[in-house]
């Protein structure tokens, strides 16, 4: 059995892979290796790289692919943002889960999908949230909840 290159173990353990060659070892025997393992909910964060071997995702484990990806049955496809594409086979078992996250630095000719869906759609772009928290004024309740707070301990303390 070849080794894998990568083995992300245990609830909290987390990897984030932003390049790199990622090989599964040759087996005598004809079993590579993995280039990436995960399970007992470890979680992986894939913003680039090579992966030679599958991917295997098990036991509440969540590998998430950032960039333009689709999903049909195991194999994954797509291009990361620095434009490195991607094909590789996903092995899901016992609650293990992928993920596909479309960012904001790039425009995917299909939305991200778990299925294909045979219609090109753009992803949206993702909105910024607004600094004076939706309020159109410009000035926020809590402001003026605080500021009348003030004012009557500012009172009380007069009298």
């Amino acid at each position: 059995v070849g080794g894998n290159a990568l083995h992300v173990h245990g609830f909290g353990t987390e990897a984030f892979i932003y390049g790199g060659n990622f090989n599964g070892g040759k087996g005598s025997d004809g079993d590579d290796g993995l280039s990436i393992y995960a399970l007992n909910a470890g979680k992986v964060h894939i913003y680039s790289g090579s992966f030679q071997g599958d991917i295997e995702v098990g036991d509440s484990s969540i590998v998430a692919f950032y960039g333009c990806f689709m999903k049909n049955a195991s194999k994954v496809t797509g291009v990361f943002v620095d434009e490195t594409n991607l094909d590789i086979n996903v092995r899901l078992r016992n609650g293990g889960s992928v993920e596909l996250i479309s960012v904001s630095e790039q425009e995917c000719e299909t939305a991200p999908s778990a299925s294909p869906t045979n219609f090109p759609t753009l992803s949206p772009q993702p909105t910024a949230l607004r600094p004076n928290s939706g309020d159109k004024n410009g000035i926020s309740l809590r402001f003026i909840f605080a500021a009348i707070t003030c004012m009557h301990f500012i009172v009380g303390a007069l009298l």
